[in-house]
């Protein structure tokens, strides 16, 4: 097994420290459960704007 991206890691660590599900985060962040999963998963890589933009909500909660 791989190790996950940082993007990844940060999704997963930002959700364990808010009680955040997948669901939450995607409904608060605006991006769909389908590409949260993707991306906490390592499946997909995030786009940079998309990537930017997630940590920029994720750095602000």
């Amino acid at each position: 097994m791989s190790e996950l991206n940082q993007l990844a890691q940060a999704i997963i660590h930002f959700e364990e420290r808010t009680s955040m599900t997948d669901a939450q985060l995607a409904f608060s962040s605006h991006f769909s459960v389908e590409r949260i999963h993707d991306l906490k998963s390592g499946e997909k890589i995030a786009m940079p704007e998309e990537a930017e933009k997630l940590m920029k909500f994720m750095n602000s909660n």
